[in-house]
């Protein structure tokens, strides 16, 4: 709760030291906060468990898959399906090289505003299914905003995630992928979005699916240190007041 407003007090101050007096300021005045998840398990459907809203209990399309959208497709498209199951033994996401269901997310009804220096973290399993070339295709995360804060709004990529490549068939593996994107002050103060989908490398070649399941998106955000700030500024203030 305490500030220091420099430019009150280091006016017409010349001393060679200045510099270093910001630089340790801003470098003490922040520490990197604890992980917060915004997708993973229950949490906005994460691990895509919910569901069935329409009653069927093997197959459901992105109307009956709760916090998943389909933005390459029909909402009648589908979305999940319990067999093939991941190592929970769970419904999983239908991946399609086909562009046709790409799962996007608003991040909650409030959605994520954007700080600058946050740091996101993706984790999640995946495999290869019918037709999936395993020298090429990927799973592809993507996170974004867009020019009027919503879903549907003009997209600006701030980062396309690759799963690599499959290694084993018909076995799922897990990637983790810890500070795959690091926000900068362009990005302060908008809505972030994702959204994840099957990436063919092959062109023409659209016909190979995946699977997808237990997503978990974290983000770190650099809080202000108090305590440090509070320090700094006595410093600077104090040899201030001597040269004065």
């Amino acid at each position: 709760g305490v500030q220091c407003h420099q430019t009150r007090w280091v006016r017409g101050f010349q001393a060679p030291g200045r510099k270093v007096i910001f630089t340790l300021a801003f470098a003490l005045s922040t520490f990197t906060g604890e992980a917060a998840i915004i997708i993973g398990g229950d949490i906005l459907n994460g691990n895509f468990n919910a569901g069935s809203s329409d009653g069927d209990t093997t197959d459901d399309n992105f109307q009956s898959t709760p916090d998943w959208v389909n933005i390459g497709g029909a909402p009648t498209m589908q979305a999940t399906r319990t067999n093939l199951a991941s190592p929970d033994g769970s419904r999983n996401a239908v991946l399609s090289l086909a562009g046709d269901r790409n799962f996007g997310s608003e991040l909650g009804l409030n959605g994520y505003i954007i700080s600058a220096g946050d740091t996101f973290d993706v984790q999640y399993e995946w495999r290869d299914a019918f037709n999936w070339n395993d020298s090429l295709d990927n799973v592809e995360v993507v996170l974004f905003t867009t020019d009027n804060d919503t879903l549907t709004g003009a997209v600006t990529e701030l980062v396309s995630d690759l799963s690599g490549l499959s290694t084993t068939n018909d076995t799922y593996e897990t990637v983790d992928h810890d500070a795959f994107y690091t926000a900068t002050s362009e990005d302060a103060g908008k809505r972030l979005f994702l959204y994840f989908r099957g990436l063919s490398g092959e062109g023409s070649d659209t016909n190979g699916f995946a699977r997808f399941d237990n997503l978990t998106l974290e983000v770190t955000s650099a809080v202000p240190e108090p305590s440090s700030a509070f320090l700094i500024c006595l410093a600077g203030m104090g040899i201030l007041r001597r040269r004065r």
